[in-house]
């Protein structure tokens, strides 16, 4: 369980990284829902991309994330962790702070099927 949700936060981090928001689609269920911090829940796919790539156009950058912990419930997993960001404003700022994800069975894997994060 470890490995696999360490290889997905992974290829998460750097597909962004990567810019590639549309391929981010990918690593969601289709009916997937994000909780950013301040803002309703986006609930899909294309709701999703769509987000991530205004974060990106307002110029956040070197997404990094650390896996924290891991735990099956019922048949979901359950993985959370510390997350760090650059973005705009003043010659870069960093920002930092934790996530969750609940990781549903799908095409092949594991995909998110709830990602929030503060």
């Amino acid at each position: 369980m470890q490995r696999e949700a360490q290889a997905l936060v992974d290829e998460w981090a750097q597909t962004f990284n990567a810019g590639r928001v549309a391929d981010m689609a990918r690593f969601y269920a289709p009916d997937a829902r994000i909780v950013p911090p301040g803002r309703p829940t986006l609930v899909g796919a294309q709701a999703i991309c769509t987000f991530f790539a205004d974060i990106r156009a307002q110029g956040f950058r070197d997404y990094a994330v650390d896996l924290g912990d891991v735990f099956a419930k019922d048949s979901s997993l359950v993985t959370s962790g510390r997350w760090a960001l650059r973005g705009p404003g003043g010659g870069q700022q960093s920002f930092e702070g934790n996530w969750l994800n609940v990781l549903a069975h799908g095409r092949g894997g594991w995909l998110i099927a709830v990602h929030m994060w503060n």
